[in-house]
């Protein structure tokens, strides 16, 4: 991929200042923010992410019903319920291909792994080694779910793989980059600066849900058509041309016009007219505003 034009550090910016933690209201990160201790935000940000696919508003009452079985302490539910007593008070829980018992299939991995090492974080940092140290920390934590209780029948292994998915099968593993994106990049009202150790946020990958996806190739930072790890590995490295530090930082705002519909990833006048993305995008630079009535 050629290198983004430096107009597009300038666009980024315009765009991240706009879409800020005015909008967290439009992002299932909202869930774990309204938690004080960290613990909590941090089960309550495993449950968001890993619920955060589908239409926002199913997201919302998932998360809500999720939370809401979890109590006043998720952290708490987590680490000291038993599993089976876990899965009966998620057992109504159900989102899309994740039922209640595959949430807490996860949960009670994640509980172990609390209980082991003092939370998720300080286990992914133990685990981030090599040239693609994030990659690898959630293989890690992918590996040690999957020793947990295999799934009653195929379709509740298939939702469980699709659940908490290996980051080595190439796919674009958008939810559990989404949390590491949450959780390992400073506390600026948006996300939550939770984690601490090996990993930074120049570590970070973009979680790449559609919208970012297909953004991404309107500027020209990707090219592939499909959303899988190495468009967003490409993704994140045009953006690592404008910060390389933190990347990742511009994913929330990228994701902000098409999830409140102001953008349809093809010229709109009404979306791309007023979007700081118009100069560097493919769509935007050729609308045009309509021209006034004429003169006599």
């Amino acid at each position: 991929m050629a290198p983004p034009p430096p107009t597009l550090a300038a666009a980024l910016e315009a765009l991240a200042r706009l879409y800020g933690p005015a909008h967290l209201a439009s992002d299932p990160v909202r869930w774990p923010r309204r938690y004080g201790d960290p613990g909590d935000r941090e089960v309550a940000a495993v449950v968001a992410a890993l619920l955060a696919y589908g239409r926002v508003a199913a997201i919302e009452r998932s998360v809500a019903s999720a939370l809401a079985a979890l109590g006043p302490s998720p952290s708490r539910a987590v680490d000291e319920t038993p599993p089976r007593d876990l899965a009966r008070r998620l057992a109504g829980v159900r989102h899309r291909f994740t039922a209640g018992e595959d949430l807490a299939w996860a949960l009670v991995a994640v509980g172990r792994i609390r209980r082991e090492h003092g939370g998720l974080g300080a286990f992914l940092a133990r685990e981030a080694v090599g040239p693609e140290p994030l990659r690898c920390a959630l293989a890690a934590w992918r590996d040690r779910t999957r020793r947990g209780a295999r799934g009653r029948s195929p379709s509740r292994e298939r939702a469980r793989a699709f659940l908490l998915p290996d980051p080595r099968a190439g796919g674009a593993c958008k939810r559990t980059l989404l949390l590491s994106r949450w959780c390992l990049r400073p506390d600026d009202g948006v996300d939550l600066g939770l984690w601490r150790g090996r990993l930074s946020s120049r570590d970070l990958i973009v979680p790449l849900d559609v919208h970012v996806h297909r953004t991404a190739r309107s500027l020209g930072l990707t090219s592939r058509r499909q959303a899988d790890w190495r468009a967003a590995e490409e993704v994140t490295a045009a953006l690592r041309c404008v910060d390389p530090l933190d990347p990742v930082r511009f994913d929330f705002a990228l994701a902000r016009p098409g999830i409140l519909g102001r953008c349809r990833h093809r010229p709109f006048a009404p979306g791309c007219l007023p979007c700081e993305l118009r100069a560097v995008c493919r769509h935007g630079r050729h609308v045009r505003p309509p021209k006034g009535p004429p003169t006599r």
